[in-house]
């Protein structure tokens, strides 16, 4: 696992298009998992401890459940470790047109309304949130994307 991952400024593109939804993707799961956890969702004994043992698989229903946390816990680490990204890097932008489009698209609005704020049409848009993806990507910042 990754913990210092960096991006190419395509897949930076991509974040920025997907970042709200990857915060409320991270937080939704967050709140299921402490929920989860503190609820104590976890099969006990019972009338399932009596029952046949599936062939081919793991029949115990404690560790079953402990194993989708894991996997629920490493999604919620990869979704907030892609909003971080952006987070920790956004005082790269400077340029005031490109703060607006920057706040307007990680507040998860289309590149139809962004156009109609800004006066300007979507490819133009489009062309200065990938500039913005060419500022964020690590090495190298250039500030012109062609």
């Amino acid at each position: 696992m990754r913990l210092n991952r960096t991006y190419t400024s395509e897949e930076i593109y991509e974040l920025l298009i997907n970042y709200r939804s990857n915060l409320i993707a991270a937080n939704k799961l967050k709140q299921e998992y402490i929920s989860t956890i503190s609820g104590g969702n976890i099969s006990q004994y019972g009338l399932e401890s009596s029952m046949p043992k599936a062939v081919g698989q793991t029949s115990d229903p404690t560790f079953n459940e402990i194993s989708r946390l894991i996997k629920q816990d490493s999604m919620i680490d990869r979704l907030e470790r892609k909003v971080l990204y952006i987070q920790n890097r956004w005082d790269r932008i400077v340029e005031e047109e490109q703060a607006i489009v920057f706040h307007l698209i990680l507040t998860g609005r289309s590149f139809k309304y962004i156009s109609e704020v800004t006066g300007q049409d979507t490819r133009y848009v489009k062309k200065t949130l990938k500039n913005i993806a060419k500022l964020l990507e690590d090495g190298e910042l250039s500030t012109d994307f062609r």
